[in-house]
């Protein structure tokens, strides 16, 4: 008997593992589905239920990040569809590896490192040969956690295992590497820089994010999730996962006055990033497709006697149908768009794009993608141009940065060129992603977007909110040395004139001390031109500018100066025609170099003095040297050069330089045009 009941309790114990076996089958399918749906909350909680069956199942749907799209079918329909096409993953024997990795990447997908910290390190730990890099997305969640020690080791320990191996990974690592050391670095921290998060009046309901100036520094925008959203049905839609676009009015020194962008911007869809262009007649904005959340498109609507038109969706070749076009922003006089989007074409994932508008701020051509410079394998999005300074802000997490998205900026020089993006630095970026970077005209005040810190309101801590940025102001400084170009010593009491090119400021001046030192502090927006003088030397000079820097800076400038010589300085390169003293085209030009010099040394009155060869006879070359000296004369006349400045003398053939001169090459040296300081007035009289 008692046999039987061994048997009886043994068939039980196998049907018990056979439906246990079963279930965890079926949890991991329904795993899966909500995985491939991008439900990564409830993913993780059925995954779990496979390691730990008492884990209670909650379908309630998270707060996303990324707008939410309704599904156009029920969860209950669309996990029937998906059960019939998914196909089981990994061999049975595996499954507890496999549940772990999903566990940890639905963690890192939803924003929880602290949780994808725990279980990459589980996965990790157990070596598993289907998933040989968990170190890297350890050393991600490690990073996320500003945990940049551990971080750094474990990226090493990737790009040993991945050299030769997987070049792609390999990359990917050292490039994370490189973001830890920046972390650590403590010159990457600005100082003068407060970043706060905002109040409510910005930062209600479960999402915030996109501030641009609305027309003027005292109005902003800005892209929100909250409760009185626009919506259709309030049966089947929650307005708090619905964004819309707010205008908020600073008064007295406070941000007051919420309201929605008017006209129609706003619908029952997603709306994202505005931007408002200066004139305030057209207004460019982000929205999602209602069908496809992996879709979004560009709109301008335009004022016509203070009332918005119809938004219109930008064409084709910008909207690529199935691609996201998002984050719009416009150059200074509103001719380039700059934008984001994973169209076909790009370098990596979100790239950052521009195209030309025409007058009536439409399209003209296709997207151009702006490159290797600012684009990466992986996504770059949020532009934002700085009329100012001319200098592009945008986000990127495929540049090394600090964990997540972070905040680059580069600068559009006179060449037409970009600079290097360079990284903000802390505390405008942190572990997490910051974005959607703003600065007014000065430089001064700003915001940002940032999921830096936890939020009761979403899952896993991924609240996207507004941050305000106040900046000390911008400290700007010359200093430079000036020396005698011959001997490199230093030139005591020489006069510094810093001349506003614009015009807009009195010139002013300065005089180098004992060292041969001189210092100035500068205001923001200069553009100086600057000489060094000094009695018994030619000047020199320079040119600095605080025009378009987004930092203080201590710049420096040194000067050269050169003895007066004694002789005559041949001024080579002057021709006539043969008899004539008519100036040659090319003698001009140089002659336009000689007037930059007598304008650079302004207290020198010089001699122009021409000579000829012996062929001829001497009356005849002393009238024809005086003719030609006086048309250089003229010429410098006609330039701006005072004639009191100025003396012609003609010479003929009395100051031959080759005496019996009998080749060409001998005659041309002695036919020689050349200046000679003869008198010097006191610089500091002048002045």
């Amino acid at each position: 008997m008692s046999s039987v009941k061994k048997i009886i309790a043994l068939l039980f114990l196998l049907s018990s593992l056979v439906s246990f076996s079963q279930s965890k089958r079926e949890w991991i399918e329904y795993a899966d589905i909500a995985f491939k749906n991008e439900d990564y909350k409830t993913a993780v909680v059925f995954y779990l239920k496979v390691i730990d069956k008492s884990t209670s199942v909650d379908l309630t749907r998270p707060y996303e990040v990324k707008p939410y799209i309704a599904p156009a079918k029920k969860q209950k329909d669309s996990i029937k569809a998906a059960k019939e096409t998914i196909k089981e993953a990994v061999p049975f024997d595996s499954t507890e590896q496999y549940v772990i990795h999903q566990i940890a990447d639905c963690y890192r997908l939803n924003s929880d490192y602290a949780n994808a910290e725990i279980w990459f390190k589980k996965s990790a730990d157990a070596k598993p040969t289907a998933y040989p890099y968990e170190k890297f997305w350890l050393g991600n969640a490690l990073m996320k956690n500003q945990h940049y020690p551990a971080a750094a080791f474990n990226f090493e320990s990737v790009m040993t295992d991945a050299e030769g191996k997987d070049s792609v990974m390999f990359k990917m690592a050292k490039l994370q590497l490189a973001g830890c050391y920046l972390a650590t670095d403590t010159n990457n921290t600005k100082t003068g820089v407060i970043i706060s998060k905002l109040d409510s009046v910005f930062n209600a309901g479960t999402a915030s994010f996109a501030v641009n100036y609305y027309g003027d520094a005292n109005t902003i925008q800005f892209t929100t999730a909250r409760d009185g959203n626009t919506i259709l049905d309030p049966k089947k839609e929650d307005p708090k996962y619905v964004c819309d676009i707010y205008t908020l009015k600073k008064i007295n020194n406070g941000w007051k006055e919420l309201n929605k962008v008017s006209g129609p911007a706003n619908t029952e869809m997603h709306e994202g990033a505005g931007f408002l262009t200066l004139d305030r007649s057209n207004y460019f904005f982000t929205r999602w497709s209602a069908t496809n959340k992996n879709e979004c498109a560009i709109y301008l609507s335009k004022n016509m006697n203070d009332k918005w038109l119809g938004a219109e969706k930008l064409n084709d070749d910008v909207n690529l149908a199935g691609y996201k076009t998002m984050h719009p922003s416009l150059s200074p006089d509103g001719s380039v768009l700059y934008f984001s989007s994973n169209r076909p074409g790009g370098v990596g994932k979100m790239d950052l794009w521009y195209v030309n508008l025409d007058e009536e701020s439409r399209p003209t051509g296709r997207p151009i993608n702006m490159g290797p410079l600012f684009n990466t394998s992986e996504d770059e999005v949020t532009p934002f141009f700085h009329f100012y300074t001319s200098t592009l802000y945008f986000s990127s997490n495929g540049h090394p940065g600090f964990g997540g998205l972070d905040i680059f900026k580069s600068s559009y020089n006179s060449d037409s060129l970009w600079s290097l993006p360079k990284n903000l630095g802390s505390p405008f970026n942190s572990s997490k992603d910051d974005s959607y970077f703003v600065l007014e005209r000065s430089q001064r005040n700003g915001f940002l977007t940032s999921d830096r810190e936890d939020c009761k309101d979403c899952i896993g801590g991924a609240c996207l909110k507004v941050y305000a940025i106040e900046k000390d102001p911008l400290i700007y400084d010359l200093k430079g040395t000036v020396y005698n170009a011959e001997t490199n010593q230093v030139i005591a009491n020489s006069m510094i004139t810093l001349k506003d090119i614009r015009g807009d400021r009195e010139p002013f001046y300065l005089f180098t001390d004992a060292d041969g030192n001189y210092f100035t502090a500068l205001d923001e927006g200069m553009e100086l031109y600057l000489k060094a003088q000094k009695n018994k030397f030619f000047g020199d000079a320079g040119n600095v500018t605080t025009l378009g820097l987004t930092e203080s800076a201590h710049l420096i400038k040194d000067f050269f100066l050169s003895s007066i010589p004694s002789g005559d300085i041949v001024i080579p390169g002057i021709e006539y025609d043969l008899d004539k003293a008519t100036l040659r085209p090319a003698s001009q030009k140089i002659l336009d170099d000689l007037t930059d010099f007598l304008n650079l040394n302004n207290n020198l009155t010089v001699e122009i003095n021409s000579h000829t060869d012996e062929r001829g006879s001497d009356k005849y070359n002393l009238k024809l040297s005086q003719d030609r000296a006086k048309s250089c004369v003229d010429y410098l006349i006609s330039k701006g050069i005072a004639p009191q400045r100025l003396f012609p003398l003609g010479y003929g053939e009395s100051k031959l330089l080759i005496l019996k001169a009998t080749t060409e090459e001998e005659h041309q040296k002695n036919r020689r045009t050349a200046f000679r300081p003869i008198n010097e007035a006191d610089i500091r009289t002048n002045k």
